[in-house]
């Protein structure tokens, strides 16, 4: 990877790097940067992670965070519905391996296994296990297919992973729906090598509590100056300078845990620019969308009195996914993904509401309608500090993972889950990633 540039240049930095640090700092700003080793551009799951594992080796730090809340693309809402739910993440994936499993249970947080019974209904008729058995051997299928493009180190879009039998098969749409859940955007539009290298061990556990109240527990004592957006940063072989709305903050280095579209899109912008490679991989990495929406009713209109998933049968993958009864209440949160969820999104909070309400009454019975109360829907795509859900990569450019791992000119580290190649798009990943990101960070300012 480039990261060096012309003596001419260097020495120019150099010469002009002291007045850059300090340029247009206040008086305040001054005061509360004095001395900072290392600046974290982003207080989701990453940027806590490292800014925790940084100050733990003795070095100051302090997190800069645009919005005006911790927890990134982690949100649980205990406000909307009456009961608290995840507006992003909300599955400890991957338990086995995931290092928030042991930090919940050490915490006072309660873990559930998702073992919620999933239904498919082909209009208002639940279809039982013999009726969906086609549906299982096609996910079966799929998974065979993907493994074995992925094990031949076949870079292609999924979909080109399958067999024609595969993409002909009647269960094929809400079968793509699901890996377009995963990926926040359609099989035909990320790399089946990607996915191959994502690292799947034990079960999906659920947080009551929810993941974003859990992750808010974890920043209790971390340095997080909030509703502070930095447009700039300014890099040299001496330190960075970061441009904010209340002025300029020098470190000796910086930790980027944004999400790969704020750099993508020129929100955040390097001086001077970062290394084309560089600059390309967080294009190969945009960033899918799922949506949600949590939708109460004044009684219980569901089938049962415990939480089940349910989905409707469709000739095309437009469909939510519900979880019903979601911690004993009357509260359903559908989910949307990809197209659809774009869709929904561009036309507002209430078409979430309506189209979510509309397949619950199809598969449940005008109830449905007659008792409901309120809702809401996320969009995560507007949001201008996210602009999306949770990263894929693009066909054909596996390793932009990887190459986002590497330190820029000895001062610049990213982090987030889009660099974490075996955890990509999870809470867990973005953890992970900014624990990497700590340890390099503490070796550059070892060797000076």
């Amino acid at each position: 990877m480039r990261t060096s540039f012309s003596s001419d240049r260097r020495n120019f930095l150099i010469a002009t790097g002291a007045s850059a640090l300090a340029l247009g700092l206040p008086a305040t700003a001054r005061a509360q940067a004095a001395g900072l080793d290392v600046a974290v551009i982003g207080a989701g799951g990453a940027g806590l992670a490292a800014a925790r594992q940084l100050a733990g080796a003795g070095l100051k730090v302090l997190v800069i965070e645009a919005r005006d809340r911790i927890g990134g693309r982690a949100w649980t809402d205990t406000s909307s519905v009456g009961v608290a739910w995840d507006r992003g993440c909300s599955w400890l994936h991957s338990s086995e391996v995931n290092p928030w499993v042991a930090y919940a249970r050490a915490n006072g947080f309660e873990t559930t296994p998702d073992r919620n019974v999933r239904y498919v209904y082909d209009g208002s008729k639940r279809l039982n296990e013999a009726d969906t058995a086609g549906l299982r051997a096609l996910n079966q299928r799929i998974e065979s297919e993907l493994e074995t493009a992925g094990r031949r180190g076949i870079d292609i879009p999924a979909e080109q992973a399958f067999t024609l039998t595969t993409r002909q098969d009647p269960w094929y749409p809400i079968a793509a729906a699901g890996l377009t859940a995963w990926e926040g955007i359609e099989p035909a539009n990320f790399s089946a090598l990607d996915s191959f290298h994502y690292v799947d061990k034990g079960d999906d556990l659920l947080i009551p509590k929810g993941y974003g109240a859990l992750l808010a527990h974890y920043a209790r004592d971390v340095d997080v100056r909030l509703r502070t957006m930095v447009s700039r940063i300014r890099w040299t072989n001496r330190g960075v300078a970061l441009e904010t709305p209340a002025g300029t903050l020098s470190a000796r280095a910086v930790v980027v845990a944004v999400p790969s579209s704020i750099i993508a899109q020129g929100s955040l912008v390097f001086s001077p620019w970062l290394p084309a490679e560089v600059l390309e991989a967080h294009h190969h990495l945009p960033l899918g969308l799922m949506n949600k929406v949590a939708l109460r009713f004044k009684r219980n209109v569901f089938p049962g009195e415990s939480s089940e998933g349910l989905r409707q049968q469709r000739s095309g993958s437009r469909g939510m996914s519900y979880i019903t009864r979601l911690w004993d209440s009357n509260v359903a949160v559908g989910m949307s993904a990809g197209a659809l969820a774009h869709e929904l999104e561009a036309a507002g909070e209430q078409a979430s509401i309506e189209h979510g309400l509309g397949e619950l009454a199809q598969m449940l019975g005008n109830d449905v309608r007659r008792h409901f109360d309120r809702g809401a829907a996320t969009a995560w795509a507007a949001d201008p500090f996210s602009r999306g859900s949770y990263s894929h990569c693009l066909p054909g450019r596996f390793g932009a993972r990887e190459l986002l791992t590497r330190p820029v000119g000895d001062r610049i580290v990213f982090a987030g889950e889009h660099t974490e190649q075996s955890a990509y798009g999870t809470l867990h990943g973005a953890h992970l990633s900014g624990l990497r990101a700590a340890s390099q960070v503490v070796e550059l300012l070892r060797r000076g």
